[in-house]
C-alpha cells in the first residue's frame, strides 16, 4: 500500500514538476539560506539573553570601572571573584497527597 502511494506520487509529481528546473541547485541555495538564518537568529537570542540577565550586565559594569579606576601596575585583590548578591530560587509546588 505504501509503495503503491510512493509510486503513484512520484509519477504525479514527474508529471506536474517544471521541466528544466534543476531541483538540487534550488535545495543547496534554499539549505544556505536557512542556515544562515537559523545562525542570525541564534546570535540574536544569545546576545539578548545575556544582555537580559541583570547580574552578568552589573557584574562586567563593576569590572570595567573598577580596571578604569585602579592603576594597570596593582591587581584588584579585594574583589571576590564570585558576586555575593542573593540569588532567588524558585521552588516546584509540593505533590498533591491524591497522586502518593
Amino acid at each position: 500500500m505504501i509503495f503503491r502511494s510512493a509510486f503513484w506520487l512520484t509519477v504525479g509529481f514527474l508529471m506536474v514538476a517544471p521541466h528544466g528546473t534543476d531541483f538540487g541547485a534550488i535545495a543547496w541555495h534554499t539549505k544556505d539560506q536557512v542556515v544562515s538564518a537559523g545562525t542570525d537568529a541564534a546570535e540574536q537570542l544569545i546576545v539578548s539573553q545575556i544582555l537580559a540577565d541583570q547580574t552578568l550586565t552589573k557584574s562586567v559594569a563593576r569590572s570595567v570601572v573598577t580596571r578604569l579606576v585602579s592603576s594597570s601596575t596593582s591587581p584588584s585583590a579585594h574583589l571576590p571573584m564570585q558576586d555575593s548578591t542573593a540569588a532567588t530560587f524558585v521552588f516546584p509546588r509540593p505533590r498533591p497527597a491524591a497522586m502518593g
